[in-house]
């Protein structure tokens, strides 16, 4: 592409994100940068930023033609995890929902935050963010509190910025320590004591659920007492129907839905099917035959699923 058309689908790019700022850090470049190189003030390597602007829309270009993942299907596995995140948000305290990976736990954590944009805040714990006081990091960012200060003060800032009627989402909470739990618990109890309501969902896999229930039950009973809600969902509660949401250009009872169907209710989860297909549909070849031979490409263990009675 010349520099004009470059520079235009730049501007385009303003356009569909909001602002120039935004823009630049997609593509790599300063906005500075493409300031200057539109007035022809750029004094350094214009090729270079111009080359980035060029990789940065082949790359768009070229998924455009791919498939495109539904952003969010209200399947019955991530619906689940949806309503407990809104009956916590409607009577606060703490929710607990727990579920095998790929049954669509942060899709509907996306989708709840984005219907609720106003009054949900979404961190995610992560081996290197999971103390009390890392919790409370996350939380401060999201809510423009001062991360430097000592952790007392960061915990009444932070409960100044927040209201009631407010929901905080943890995902991967499975990786929070216990400290970090209680922290949690706290401010929801704040609210609690001045007859208030602000939830606080945890969202994660099935070890957050052994320790709050299991053998350590005893120093979570706090938190167990303010759970009103603990699913636990598993891949074998994906139904048919839920394939079909996923899959429409896919004929309802067809033998490709049948065989997403069983991969979904394996280990590999939803997401896993979704790959699948994903992939099987770049390969333009997503029929049964070419569904089967890409799992066997991508090591999708394939035990159980008899491809004759499908």
């Amino acid at each position: 592409m010349s520099k004009e058309e470059l520079l235009k689908r730049f501007d385009e790019l303003v356009t569909e994100v909001g602002s120039q700022n935004k823009a630049a850090e997609l593509v790599g470049v300063s906005a500075s940068a493409i300031s200057q190189i539109k007035s022809g003030t750029y004094g350094a390597n214009e090729q270079r930023q111009l080359f980035k602007l060029e990789k940065y829309f082949a790359v768009k270009d070229a998924a455009v033609g791919s498939f495109k993942e539904i952003e969010y299907a209200p399947i019955s596995t991530s619906y689940r995890i949806y309503t407990t995140i809104q009956r916590c948000h409607i009577k606060g305290g703490f929710a607990i929902a727990t579920g095998d990976a790929g049954v669509g736990k942060t899709k509907a954590i996306q989708q709840y935050r984005k219907d609720n944009e106003v009054n949900t805040i979404v961190i995610t714990a992560n081996p290197a963010a999971k103390s009390a006081k890392a919790v409370l990091k996350l939380l401060a960012l999201r809510l423009g509190v001062p991360v430097s200060q000592p952790t007392d003060d960061m915990w009444f800032s932070i409960v100044s910025k927040l209201h009631d009627g407010m929901v905080v989402i943890v995902d991967e909470a499975q990786l929070l320590t216990f400290q970090a739990i209680e922290t949690l618990r706290s401010i929801a109890d704040y609210f609690d004591s001045y007859d208030q309501t602000l939830g606080v969902a945890l969202i994660g896999n099935n070890g957050i659920r052994e320790r709050i229930e299991g053998k350590t039950r005893e120093i979570y009973r706090q938190v167990n007492n303010r759970a009103w809600q603990r699913p636990f969902i598993q891949t074998t509660d994906v139904k048919q129907d839920d394939i079909v949401m996923l899959f429409p250009m896919l004929a309802p009872g067809s033998s490709e839905i049948k065989f997403l169907h069983k991969v979904a209710q394996s280990v590999e989860g939803v997401r896993g099917a979704v790959r699948l297909f994903t992939n099987a549909y770049e390969n333009e070849h997503y029929d049964l035959a070419g569904l089967a031979e890409m799992a066997k490409a991508m090591s999708i263990d394939l035990k159980g699923v008899d491809l004759k009675n499908v």
